[in-house]
């Protein structure tokens, strides 16, 4: 009895081998979504340039040519020049992926609090530093590409103390006494 149910959802979950070109090892294939391809990301590709390199100050050559961020309600004039004129505001709104630009993840983050930068060999070594904002991390780049992130500890900023107001104390209870 057993054996027959199995076979019977066998042959349910068995891939349909009317259509034509349908084989029966074709349940076993890798799918498409699953095989290994050599390909390099696009990003890889592009040589970096001195305008893709952070100073050592956290500024960046280029501008920023990107759309303004959109929120829910419709911003005013103040609203966008406030934006703008803080100087740790993310100028681009995203997420921040492995193999970026030093200035693509600057865009995003907001101005660093430090930038170091070294050499290795002749390779060039920057690590910045973010304290401030909801992507503040330790970035490490090689040859003008994020290699690392590493989460930082911010500390909260600190909570107004209350003043404890003296509790009156009770005047103490006579024992056998009634009240």
């Amino acid at each position: 009895m057993l054996c027959g149910m199995l076979v019977l959802l066998a042959n349910c979950a068995a891939p349909d081998t009317n259509e034509k070109g349908a084989k029966l090892s074709d349940m076993f294939a890798t799918p498409e979504w699953a095989k290994f391809s050599n390909s390099k990301p696009s990003a890889q590709r592009r040589a970096i340039t001195p305008d893709d390199l952070v100073s050592a100050d956290g500024r960046c050559a280029a501008p920023v040519e990107a759309a303004p961020v959109q929120t829910a309600e419709a911003p005013t004039d103040a609203t966008s020049d406030a934006s703008a004129a803080q100087p740790g505001a993310p100028l681009v709104a995203g997420g921040i992926a492995l193999a970026m630009t030093e200035c693509e993840v600057v865009h995003r983050t907001g101005a660093p609090s430090s930038v170091d930068i070294g050499a290795e060999g002749t390779t060039r070594i920057a690590t910045v530093t973010v304290t401030q904002g909801a992507n503040a991390g330790l970035y490490r780049f090689r040859a003008g590409r994020l290699i690392s992130i590493e989460r930082i500890d911010v500390p909260a900023p600190a909570r107004p103390t209350r003043a404890t107001k003296a509790k009156k104390s009770a005047p103490p209870a006579m024992r056998g006494s009634q009240q």
